[in-house]
């Protein structure tokens, strides 16, 4: 796979331009977000949608190291599966 890292904040403020900027294909792109520090609403939705337009194009994304914001967004908004982590009923990543 393609290995990509992200690094910085996932913010409203940061993702707006971000996602016209990430590699859609039909490969398989492996994203490393142990760089994120910040992570709202809006760095869940780019994430997500990254993840569809590859899928759109028949490709994959696999992410590691998910920041554990990322991780309780992901959890308590239900979409925790679409990003391949398992989190328990407070949307922290479980053991």
């Amino acid at each position: 796979p393609s290995e990509l890292g992200l690094a910085g904040s996932l913010r409203f403020a940061d993702v707006t331009g971000l996602l016209e900027t990430l590699p859609v294909g039909a490969g398989a792109y492996q994203v490393d977000l142990s760089g994120l520090g910040a992570v709202d609403s809006a760095g869940v939705a780019l994430i997500l949608e990254w993840r569809l337009r590859l899928e759109a194009a028949g490709g994959t994304l696999t992410i590691t190291n998910p920041p554990q914001p990322l991780v309780r967004l992901a959890g308590i908004g239900g979409v925790a599966k679409l990003f391949g982590l398992k989190t328990n009923a407070w949307g922290t990543a479980d053991a």
